[in-house]
Order: structure tokens, then sequence, then C-alpha cells
């Protein structure tokens, strides 16, 4: 556990706050302009690259890239069946204590 997960506030808006303050550094550190952020009500980070932001591939890398600079970051790829134009490509990790996700899809799924 790092030092950064031990301030996580115990009330449920606080943390949330915590997590999307979070998210915020952590892509101005990135220098990625137009993803979608979202953080729920128990301070889960949801982050999406969105179709606008290049063809499958550079998003995968992207995300890549993303998951990779977040704590214990781990990346998954993942085909639809019958459909190879439409994969989506996961990462997950922590960002200061948070947990968070890094999909090119609007993936809700934990």
């Amino acid at each position: 556990m790092t030092a950064a997960a031990a301030l996580i506030p115990a009330r449920p808006l606080a943390a949330q706050a915590h997590a999307l303050h979070a998210a915020a550094i952590f892509i101005e550190h990135g220098q990625t302009a137009g993803l979608s952020v979202t953080v729920d009500a128990s301070a889960f980070i949801t982050v999406c690259v969105p179709d606008q932001l290049g063809d499958p591939a550079a998003r995968a890398v992207l995300v890549t890239a993303l998951a990779t600079a977040a704590d214990d970051g781990r990346t998954v790829r993942s085909i639809a069946l019958g459909c190879q134009a439409r994969y989506c490509t996961t990462g997950y990790g922590q960002l200061a204590g948070h947990p968070v996700t890094i999909t090119t899809t609007g993936a809700t799924a934990r």
C-alpha cells in the first residue's frame, strides 16, 4: 500500500472527490485530451478512450500506456466474436489508492 492509498477519505462524497482529483492529476500528467472520466459512488474510476482519439490500434496503445502509468497497471485485450473491427482493450490499476479501469469502450464492469 502506498502513502497515497492511506489518505483515502472515509466519507463517500469525500472519497469520490478524492478519486476524481486523482484521475484529473493522472490525465494531466499523461497530457491526453478528449478522455471521458467517471467516478462512481464507491470511488471507482473509469477512464474511457473514445473512438475520436484514433483507430482501434491507436486507442489500444493509449490504453496500454495509461494502464502502465497507473499503479499496479495491467492490460487485457478482448475481441468480440465475429466482429474484428470492434474490440475492447481494457487496462486496470490504481490511482491514489482508488481502483481504475481504462478502456476503449464505455464498459462499466469491474
